[in-house]
């Protein structure tokens, strides 16, 4: 058992939980406002490509959004550790999974309209948070004292395997009309959000099951992969030759 908080205490604190989140996607927004190629591709009689320039500055301004919002805006607010600071950060979770499902759904499909791929994918945002806490509160019948990591353990793991479906089996059954390169992107992209899930779930594991700090050390890994990177990744995989 490894008592150590150093780990820990830098996982917790607002450089980490923050500003750090922010430089990555700070220059990547400057790029999008004043890219020429990027102004062009959001004013693009092209549906697909008018979606992917507006889904990739709307969501790197919400990666922004969120750890303001779930950090030092809660904090100036006292609205952490009440309901109100866990309906922020619950509603910033839900939004973090929208965003991948909206883009492997309209890109994949685009022949579908951009309403019925966003109803698809705000559908499919339910389920993982449903799963996980049904699973969670059966534990505790057996369990009562389980940590509330617990909680974010299941849905790692469980977001994990609804990435794994769908790069395997969606991609390939339920795409149409999308070139083998977009096809082979989404299913990057895809490989990307379940690594950094499974990055979450090892680290989780650490922490809880073997009490290690350095799991704190790990979990940072992911955190920059899913607020700094994963829109950059987006768009290195699907837009920039597009």
């Amino acid at each position: 058992m490894d008592d150590s908080p150093f780990f820990h205490n830098i996982y917790k604190s607002e450089w980490q939980g923050t500003w750090a989140l922010w430089i990555v996607p700070v220059c990547f927004l400057i790029y999008l406002l004043l890219s020429t190629t990027e102004k062009d591709r959001r004013a693009s009689t092209q549906p697909v490509s008018a979606f992917l320039g507006g889904w990739m500055l709307f969501w790197t301004l919400e990666t922004l959004a969120d750890s303001l919002a779930t950090g030092p805006l809660s904090r100036w607010l006292g609205w952490q550790g009440t309901p109100a600071g866990t309906g922020v950060m619950l509603c910033f979770v839900l939004l973090g999974d929208l965003r991948v499902y909206q883009l492997v759904f309209r890109i994949g499909r685009p022949e579908d309209s951009f309403a019925r791929a966003l109803r698809r994918a705000i559908q499919w945002t339910l389920l993982v948070p449903i799963v996980a806490y049904g699973s969670d509160q059966a534990l505790r019948l057996w369990q009562p004292a389980l940590p509330g990591q617990v909680l974010w353990l299941i849905y790692e793991l469980c977001f994990f395997a609804v990435a794994l479906y769908l790069r395997n089996v969606w991609i390939e059954s339920q795409t149409t009309g999308s070139p083998d390169a977009t096809h082979n992107g989404l299913q990057r992209v895809l490989s990307f959000v379940a690594g950094y899930y499974l990055l979450w779930a090892t680290a989780d594991m650490l922490i809880l099951g073997l009490g290690l700090d350095f799991g704190w050390a790990i979990r940072i890994v992911p955190n920059q992969l899913y607020y700094a990177f994963f829109v950059p990744f987006v768009w290195w995989t699907l837009a920039r030759d597009r």
